[in-house]
């Protein structure tokens, strides 16, 4: 069973000012995390804050399909944001995004901890590839490892939001991500040291950009099935 709840994916790693850092929390739950699963497409939310590692937070938005991603509701919110976004995202930096498609994920769960390791091919992306798709289950049998998650870029889902966003079309690109998801973020760390090394990493023809270990700050799943109501509340 894939702990993923599609083969889609959008995450985004970002900086944010210290003194907007309260603000962005009340924003990030009250507004931009619900209003991206109330209009469909998208299944489930997570931020997560850095415990080791940058940049200081990790979201990801889980979706069906990689095209669900750039759904028409979610390319009619990116062509306007309210002057509130337009003041938290002010006090972003750092800023790499993209729009996935899951080659691997493997586990049952949630975890409390996330390991995030940005990677790019230094060998054959072809044989790289394959050398990833096999060796990134094995981590699940690592102590206190939830799941396992290989994703590569999505271009073209990202080319369609790029279209008509407002902001962030010149976010930094993250082309292959491995996330594994643990119970603890010494469990993540010491599963990647025992079995994806930097020279087993190396050996198998991949590179790591970064390497950050983030716990879990809160989750927001899709709407319910009377979804009708839940929204005629939040207006």
């Amino acid at each position: 069973m894939s702990a993923l709840l599609g083969s889609g994916v959008l995450a985004l790693w970002l900086d944010v000012a210290p003194e907007l850092d309260e603000e962005a929390d009340h924003w990030y739950i009250d507004e931009h995390m619900p209003e991206r699963l109330d209009i469909g497409g998208y299944l489930r939310a997570r931020r997560y804050e850095a415990v080791e590692g940058v940049p200081q937070y990790l979201t990801m938005f889980e979706a069906a399909t990689p095209a669900a991603l750039a759904s028409d509701g979610y390319l009619r919110l990116v062509k306007k944001i309210s002057a509130q976004s337009q003041h938290i995202r002010a006090g972003f930096s750092n800023v790499a995004r993209n729009t996935f498609r899951v080659r691997v994920s493997r586990g049952r769960g949630l975890g409390a901890a996330m390991l995030s390791i940005r990677l790019h091919v230094t060998g054959s992306a072809a044989g790289s590839l394959m050398a990833m798709d096999e060796a990134a289950p094995r981590l699940l049998r690592q102590p206190g490892i939830v799941g396992v998650h290989w994703l590569e870029a999505a271009p073209e889902v990202r080319a369609e939001m790029d279209k008509v966003r407002v902001t962030g079309v010149n976010d930094a690109i993250v082309e292959h991500v491995l996330l594994v998801e643990a119970a603890r973020a010494v469990d993540a760390q010491r599963a990647l040291d025992r079995v994806l090394s930097a020279a087993e990493l190396a050996r198998m023809g991949w590179s790591a950009d970064t390497r950050a270990t983030y716990n879990l700050l809160y989750e927001v799943s899709g709407p319910p099935a009377d979804a009708a109501s839940v929204l005629g509340d939040r207006q």
